[in-house]
């Protein structure tokens, strides 16, 4: 709380001047793969109001986020952030990525391109995905035209 706020990202269409986000999900990894780049506890990234504001301030490269245990070394144990600038794609849909003419993104890890749609995921407390995280949390922030961020 008092993370994402109006005076923090002025452009910020929040329901009060107190800021938030609305659009988010517990329990749920909705994010893609395109240009996923991680922050982690040692950087500073202590909540999920602190992933969503890194996607914030980054709204042409980032439209998702997730705050999650990835498992990584890095992450010390503790929930880390990832963002991305590509949704989790819906079960009967496959994306096959053009490299070579795309621009403005990160490098696809392998065995993400291309992307095949599935169930969202759910967030784990165990690297064997067996016990859910329901402090998990992912959510979505877009910008239109006239710079207004929503999340």
């Amino acid at each position: 709380q008092g993370k994402i706020t109006k005076e923090r990202f002025p452009n910020l269409q929040a329901p009060s001047d107190d800021g938030g986000c609305v659009r988010y999900y517990r329990g749920i990894d909705m994010t893609g793969v395109v240009t996923e780049r991680h922050f982690f506890f040692k950087d500073g990234f202590k909540s999920a109001c602190d992933c969503a504001a890194v996607c914030l301030e980054n709204p042409t490269t980032c439209t998702n986020w997730v705050w999650k245990h990835t498992f990584m070394p890095e992450d010390g144990g503790k929930r880390s952030c990832t963002i991305y600038s590509s949704p989790n794609l819906p079960t009967d849909v496959t994306l096959a990525y053009n490299t070579t003419l795309s621009k403005g993104f990160a490098l696809l890890q392998p065995g993400n391109n291309p992307q095949a749609g599935a169930p969202a995921p759910l967030t784990f407390m165990d690297a064997a995905n067996t016990i859910p995280d329901q402090f998990g949390v992912s959510g979505f922030v877009v910008q239109d035209q006239n710079q207004r961020q929503f999340c």
